[in-house]
């Protein structure tokens, strides 16, 4: 049988520093042997070589080993030899060298044909050599490969990290990642959506290495190395992924501090700016402009919030679902920050109307609803605590109003009679409710009642008894009674013109203490 070597015998790509059973062959120390079995197995690699005296060493085995032996424990049962190849194949071993001499003058028949089926290397050595020179010469060639890939993966590592610290981004780890592969390479995000990637990255073929980026213990998307044709990614390329992957972490928790300083930079800014008047005005529109926004603008105070539908569906809320959604349907410029349960934000005049943003949040979060309540305009920005004070006002009003609906837009400054109720102060509005309601508010809590509601509700359709009882769903003569009730604890106010609009005020006014009360 011809001797086979490396260039015939290799794999497409052989990982560097990897001593194969074909590479073993171009050792000097092996110079006169030759591959007489298994040639579909000159691929394996060997991981250290060792010397079989007698087969029961065989047990001790864990993979990878080239084992060199005389044979001459097995010399005169040729069977006994040719089953040792399945047992040494099962336990992973990379080749069997078996020196030709006085112990044995011929490999038998069969166990060539054993190694041919099973692809298990059987090298046949040379009678005059020494399987110690072998040994050494082995066991010297993987250590130093060994070292080599090792420095070489350490040298690959500190280029990444040095990318890394020197304010790298994904793009220059997947550059550097690709260029040491010479394959495709990219880092994705969680969703899969593709973050950094370089070379012809097949957009539906499954990568097959890739290795997870982890922050937290929580999955944060990964790295994905293409091979060519398909190939079986080797330990070099595996090494290289692992360190792009364990340095993309890096990158993502440094995202995520940068993130998260800014989000409270920006929140404490702009709390500021709708809590009160701002103490030093330049010192603010300096940080608003290091933010990138433009308080020269005039801007109202818009406030949104979300809830769980009362059929309660819906998928996780997240600040940064929101925002999205935000800035995608008013302009990525658009001062919004995160709040308890929705956002706030400060938006310019002449853009997307509110009912917009309400569609694009409530997309952005299936299953709640969503309630966008609106203040004034203002042209000085150290009035938009103003602004902000009349979008909470309008928000609760519309809870009020239209709670029933769940989601709503409210502008304050289309809140008709409840904007020139809410310029006056709690007491009066108080006092106004007890003079012309206190009678009926007392009735309803003493007996479990609901004249007040039922006023309201009559009222609202200009006293239209058969469309106010349809909304209370009570009979047509339920709600006469009721009114009658009414008419007995106040008197009758449709008979005076000034009574009959202070009713309503005052009806109007109770809404409105409710909704500042919730």
């Amino acid at each position: 049988m011809a001797s086979v070597r490396a260039a015939s015998a290799l794999p497409a790509r052989t990982p560097a520093g990897v001593l194969t059973v074909a590479g073993a062959l171009e050792l000097p120390a092996l110079a006169g042997a030759r591959l007489a079995a298994g040639r579909a197995g000159a691929g394996r690699a060997i991981r250290v070589a060792n010397i079989m005296e007698v087969p029961d060493i065989i047990r001790w085995m864990r993979g990878g080993e080239f084992l060199l032996t005389t044979a001459y424990a097995v010399r005169d049962d040729e069977q006994a030899l040719a089953d040792l190849v399945p047992e040494l194949a099962a336990r992973g071993l990379a080749a069997l060298g078996v020196k030709v001499g006085p112990y044995l003058p011929r490999l038998p028949a069969r166990l060539l044909r054993r190694a041919d089926e099973l692809a298990f290397p059987v090298v046949e050595l040379p009678g005059y050599v020494m399987l110690n020179d072998i040994l050494s010469e082995v066991i010297g060639t993987v250590v130093n490969r060994q070292a080599l890939t090792l420095e070489r993966s350490q040298a690959l590592r500190d280029r990444l990290a040095r990318a890394v610290l020197d304010g790298g981004s994904y793009r220059e780890l997947v550059t550097l990642l690709a260029g040491e592969t010479d394959c495709p390479a990219a880092i994705r995000g969680a969703d899969g959506t593709i973050l950094a990637a370089v070379g012809d990255v097949p957009q539906h073929a499954v990568a097959p290495l890739t290795r997870p980026i982890t922050v937290g213990h929580r999955p944060s998307g990964d790295v994905a190395l293409w091979t060519a044709d398909g190939q079986e990614p080797d330990p070099d390329q595996a090494t290289a992924v692992e360190h792009v992957a364990s340095l993309a972490a890096m990158l993502a928790v440094q995202e995520r501090v940068l993130a998260e300083r800014e989000r409270r930079y920006r929140t404490l800014l702009s709390t500021e700016l709708v809590s009160h008047p701002p103490r030093d005005r330049a010192e603010s529109a300096r940080r608003a402009a290091a933010l990138g926004w433009d308080l020269e603008r005039p801007r109202a105070a818009v406030v949104v919030e979300t809830a769980s539908a009362p059929e309660g569906g819906g998928a996780r809320l997240t600040e940064d679902r929101l925002l999205a959604a935000a800035r995608t349907a008013l302009g990525a410029d658009t001062p919004a920050w995160g709040t308890p349960g929705g956002l706030t934000l400060l938006v310019a005049p002449g853009g997307p109307d509110r009912t917009a943003l309400r569609r694009a949040c409530a997309a952005a979060c299936p299953g709640r609803t969503v309630a966008v309540a609106a203040g004034t305009v203002r042209d000085d920005f150290a009035d938009l605590h103003l602004s902000h004070s009349e979008a909470l006002s309008a928000l609760a009003l519309g809870r009020e109003l239209d709670g029933r609906a769940g989601s709503f837009v409210r502008l304050h400054e289309e809140s008709g009679v409840y904007r020139l109720l809410d310029q006056l102060p709690a007491p009066e509005l108080q006092a106004l409710v007890e003079e012309t309601l206190g009678p009926l508010l007392r009735y309803d809590a003493g007996n479990d009642g609901s004249l007040v509601h039922s006023l309201a509700v009559y009222l609202r359709h200009d006293r239209n008894g058969v469309e106010a009882a349809e909304e209370l769903h009570i009979h047509y003569n339920t709600l006469r009674y009721r009114l009658k009730q009414i008419e007995r604890l106040t008197g009758t106010p449709d008979k005076d013109p000034m009574r009959r609009l202070q009713t309503e005020l005052a009806v109007h006014a109770h809404r409105l203490l409710s909704a500042r009360a919730r």
